[in-house]
């Protein structure tokens, strides 16, 4: 009897038929394996180049360091995702703020009672309006400079966080039953800065939770220079105790800024990566957010 063919006289398989029944057991790749190498090939160009990026730096003088740095930022930006990503967050952002404004005006109108606070009752009263108005102007005028300069890849996500805080902090102010603390220096008369858009732009009655100390934090939260971190978490404790020390906000308002703000920044990410990024992203970007 004549052997099946790629079969020996014994009933093995012959050699030249091994490699063919390896190609037909190999399984061929399916679209995640292939998108899952691309990632993994991602991966290892940005940690390539962020390496070569910090050898650059490390050899250059400080402020040639610096913008250095600046310009391989933004050298990273791929201009046509970055562009339709900021212009629908910057939609967002706009869209969150006027949702604020409604909601802190209905706040404004409302006649809500005083809260008793045991930390206020043993702290002084003190006027230290100017930090909470041009130095808190200056602490956000310098971190948004910082992440337009640094993080300008990052920038699309770091609107839509601050929207997002804008958005759920409007619920609060809105549903918050408690009105001012006994005794607070109102920034709509001793305030050259907040007199003039307090009623307009911002609220009396907006005190669950605080944005003086919650907005630095995300901040703190959002860069990786632990120098920039450093400045936005004292920048949040120093907005804290002098709402404090003006009664412009109650304990549980500063103490629950940081517990809120911190999981605003979870779901932030999470949305984003997960529903914002892929929406407006056209092709593979560079970094993370």
């Amino acid at each position: 009897m004549t052997p099946e063919v790629g079969v020996s006289a014994v009933g093995e398989p012959s050699s030249e038929s091994v490699p063919a029944q390896r190609r037909l057991r190999r399984r061929a790749p399916g679209v995640d394996d292939i998108q899952e190498r691309m990632r993994s090939l991602e991966r290892r160009f940005q940690e390539a180049a962020e390496e070569l990026r910090d050898l650059r730096i490390d050899i250059l003088p400080e402020p040639r360091a610096e913008i250095s740095e600046i310009k391989d930022e933004w050298h990273g930006v791929h201009y046509r995702w970055w562009i339709v990503t900021l212009s629908g967050v910057l939609g967002l952002f706009v869209l969150s703020y006027g949702l604020y404004t409604q909601f802190g005006w209905a706040a404004d109108h409302r006649v809500l009672p005083t809260g008793s606070d045991w930390l206020l009752n043993h702290l002084p009263v003190m006027n230290v309006l100017p930090v909470l108005s041009w130095g808190w102007l200056g602490l956000h005028v310098f971190a948004g400079a910082a992440a337009i300069a640094y993080h300008p890849r990052r920038m699309p996500f770091l609107i839509f966080l601050l929207s997002l805080f804008i958005a759920i902090r409007s619920v609060f102010v809105f549903l918050s039953p408690i009105g001012a603390p006994a005794g607070m220096v109102d920034m709509r008369q001793f305030d050259f800065l907040f007199s003039r858009i307090m009623g307009t732009y911002t609220f009396t009655n907006e005190f669950v939770f605080s944005g003086h100390t919650g907005i630095p934090f995300l901040f703190y939260l959002f860069f990786e220079s632990f120098r920039l971190r450093v400045v936005m978490l004292l920048g949040s404790l120093t907005m804290g105790v002098c709402v404090l020390l003006s009664r412009n906000h109650y304990t549980v308002d500063v103490l629950g800024a940081f517990f809120v703000s911190y999981a605003i920044f979870v779901l932030a990410e999470r949305l984003y990566q997960g529903y914002i990024r892929p929406l407006f992203q056209i092709l593979p970007s560079r970094q993370r957010h």
